[in-house]
């Protein structure tokens, strides 16, 4: 028998993860000789930093998740050779109940493709890239050094209301969804695209994805447009996706409900560090009325105009102490929601020399029948990524539509660089 210790339950906004069984990816692109043993060691070194990832869930006798270490090792990393591309790569075994995070790398031909998975009850996507910077430090050092100089152990981190609450942040009267109370029950809607499925798969699996991206040019030239009109890049993708939305949904005059997470570590007082919290985020909303004659910028500014006045007024720091956000379906009577989070610039990482990160992608696992629907943006060396995880049954479509809206922000009559298929 191992010994095991409860760390503490999951707070509200972490139990839709565990219901949910979500787990999310974080895959790194290489170029050059990874060397395994070395990464392998740098896992381990991460765990010893930071032992709540080493934990699992269980639920208690009032069928209440909690986050539980014992005295277990964990299985470690995985590796795939696929130096002749001619393997299957199969996906690790993503039992909640079992293992936090997993570490699987597929070795490629000239390069590798490593991918961090943590349950999204531990990390938000700000907490995960953190911890595979420091992932791929340690394994630096120890490629470069022999040896590796880690910080002291890390605590469990707290969870959204603990943050709140050590900074005196409590319930106000509003949420941030009544501006979605006009589009509630009051249109003729369309079959729902999120709609879910009884049949609940045995494990989680990965949401297909489809993507497009900028190069560096029109990245520099998207970013100085939402700039020069001070409604920020968030805003601007968030118009762009949303007119994109509205004309694959057959341009009808139905608004289009918008929400999307707001990283609170630097919006609250004191701050917050990347790894001391799991989920730190607020939500905001905004529903968009969108007709023929709207364009980018005006939708962008009227976002941005919201999004201002709810961070002012507090609204989007306490929201999720109203409501917790379901990824999967739809609110029943409103048009179907678009949710997307901004990822931001992703920092660069350190690697051995001959080794160099030439792109990252994220995945999304989820153990539900559908219903997932969700974009999600970042830029790395310099160029902009849209991806789109969806079960819906034309991704594809979304995604053209976005990558003409933004080529015509970059520049009239040049074409996106590349869309991806599904993966």
């Amino acid at each position: 028998m191992s010994a095991s210790a409860v760390i503490r339950h999951l707070a509200k906004s972490e139990q839709m993860f565990a219901e949910t069984h979500n787990f999310v990816g974080l895959g790194a692109h290489l170029d050059g000789p990874v060397d395994t043993d070395a990464l392998a060691e740098a896992f381990d070194t991460l765990l010893e930093v930071h032992p709540v990832l080493g934990g699992h869930l269980e639920r208690d006798a009032d069928q209440r998740w909690q986050i539980v270490v014992d005295d277990l090792m964990h299985p470690g990393i995985m590796v795939v050779d696929n130096h002749d591309g001619s393997v299957e790569v199969v996906l690790p075994n993503f039992d909640q109940t079992e293992a936090l995070v997993h570490l699987r790398v597929v070795l490629l031909d000239g390069g590798a493709q490593p991918t961090l998975y943590v349950h999204h009850s531990l990390a938000d996507g700000h907490h995960q890239f953190a911890l595979i910077e420091e992932l791929f430090s340690y394994y630096t050092d120890l490629v470069t050094t022999g040896d590796t100089r880690p910080g002291p152990v890390e605590p469990a981190p707290d969870s959204l209301e603990t943050v709140l609450a050590q900074r005196g942040i409590t319930k106000l009267h509003r949420s941030g969804l009544e501006r979605f109370m006009p589009a509630l029950f009051a249109y003729e809607l369309p079959p729902s695209r999120r709609t879910t499925s009884n049949a609940r798969p045995s494990a989680p699996q990965q949401v297909p994805m489809a993507w497009c991206g900028l190069d560096e040019r029109q990245t520099r030239a998207i970013v100085d447009y939402a700039r020069s009109n001070g409604v920020g890049l968030n805003g601007v993708l968030a118009a762009v996706i949303l007119i994109a939305e509205w004309q694959v949904r057959g341009r009808r005059r139905i608004p289009v409900p918008y929400i999307y997470p707001v990283d609170l570590r630097y919006v609250l007082s004191p701050p917050v560090s990347a790894t001391a919290a799991t989920n730190p985020v607020g939500v905001g909303t905004f529903l968009a009325e969108i007709d023929p004659g709207t364009q980018v910028l005006d939708l962008a500014t009227r976002i941005f105009e919201a999004y201002r006045a709810d961070l002012a007024d507090g609204v989007i720091a306490q929201s999720l102490l109203h409501f917790t956000p379901s990824y999967e379906g739809n609110p029943p009577g409103l048009p179907d929601v678009v949710m997307m989070t901004d990822n931001g610039m992703v920092p660069p990482m350190r690697t051995p020399p001959g080794v160099r990160l030439t792109a990252v992608h994220g995945e999304l696992h989820f153990q539900v029948g559908g219903g997932i629907e969700m974009y999600t943006s970042k830029i790395f060396d310099g160029r902009l990524m849209v991806e789109y995880h969806t079960h819906g049954p034309d991704p594809q479509r979304s995604i053209d539509a976005i990558a003409t809206l933004l080529a015509e922000i970059a520049a009239p009559a040049d074409p996106v660089i590349g869309a991806g298929a599904l993966r």
